[in-house]
């Protein structure tokens, strides 16, 4: 998995493991006290495996779990920070419960969500490692995640990014490419998990989505409008991989490259790229 994947993917399972740590009734909570909670003996090694031992992930977890308001923290000048839940807590958890694809409800699906758990953070934990993480990381991905450079390299100069082009909406290739993007578009829109966990990412690439699905319609669109809609489209695959949504964004993206490959022959060799 390349990292910018596994940015996007890692810090759920460790909001789940802060989620399953705080279903112990205690009235405050610690980061030490997390890692106890998620460390076992490990006999080979004759010490504790720690599921939660990436000090990265576990940082990141918390700052998502404070921007939804699901915990509040509790500082000190030397002693470590503590946190107390919050009642957004279970109505956060309710609602990615209730979102097939969110690792909140493939573990609840399980059966047994600590088992679960376990076995994915096993796998976390050895990506995180061969990826080196920082805290810079995740601070890039938040400047980085939906400009077009992220993710594609710089537009061809004989390429006029933004000259409008024509589109026959009675071409079957068109009609199948705005319905297809129209049905990906409402299924991310409606998706309750992803506006909890990720909002700033979801509203930017529904925004994107919905600008290009406008263009599609208008039957005039641009290189970089179609360049922000696969962006956006390739965005949302990352967080629905395996899933019925991941199917509808798969759909929009093949679609739209009949358009590409049909309507924009001069732009072929750079949009190709994105969508390969």
């Amino acid at each position: 998995m390349d990292k910018q994947s596994f940015l996007n993917l890692a810090p759920e399972y460790y909001m789940l493991a802060l989620y399953v740590y705080t279903q112990q009734p205690e009235e405050y909570y610690t980061d030490i006290g997390w890692q106890n909670d998620f460390s076992v003996p490990d006999e080979e090694a004759g010490e504790d495996y720690c599921y939660v031992g990436n000090d990265v992930l576990r940082a990141e977890a918390i700052r998502l779990m404070l921007e939804q308001g699901a915990i509040s923290i509790i500082e000190d000048h030397f002693g470590p920070t503590i946190w107390q839940k919050t009642d957004a807590m279970e109505s956060m958890a309710n609602t990615l419960e209730s979102s097939p694809g969110n690792v909140f409800f493939k573990a609840r699906a399980s059966g047994n969500p600590r088992r679960w758990l376990y076995a994915a953070l096993q796998k976390v934990n050895v990506e995180a490692f061969k990826h080196s993480l920082t805290e810079a990381d995740f601070h890039r991905a938040e400047i980085d995640e939906f400009t077009p450079e992220a993710v594609a390299e710089v537009i061809e100069p004989d390429v006029d990014e933004w000259a409008p082009i024509t589109l026959d909406q009675t071409n079957p290739v068109v009609a199948e490419a705005t319905k297809q993007l129209s049905a990906a578009t409402q299924a991310i829109e409606e998706d309750n998990g992803y506006s909890v966990t990720h909002p700033q990412e979801r509203d930017a690439v529904v925004a994107d989505l919905k600008g290009g699905l406008e263009k599609l319609k208008s039957g005039v669109v641009s290189v970089g409008w179609m360049t922000r809609t696969i962006t956006a489209l390739k965005t949302a695959g990352v967080r629905f991989a395996n899933t019925v949504k991941g199917q509808a964004v798969d759909g929009a993206l093949a679609a739209i490259k009949e358009v590409v490959k049909s309507h924009m022959s001069h732009a072929l060799d750079y949009l190709w790229s994105l969508l390969s």
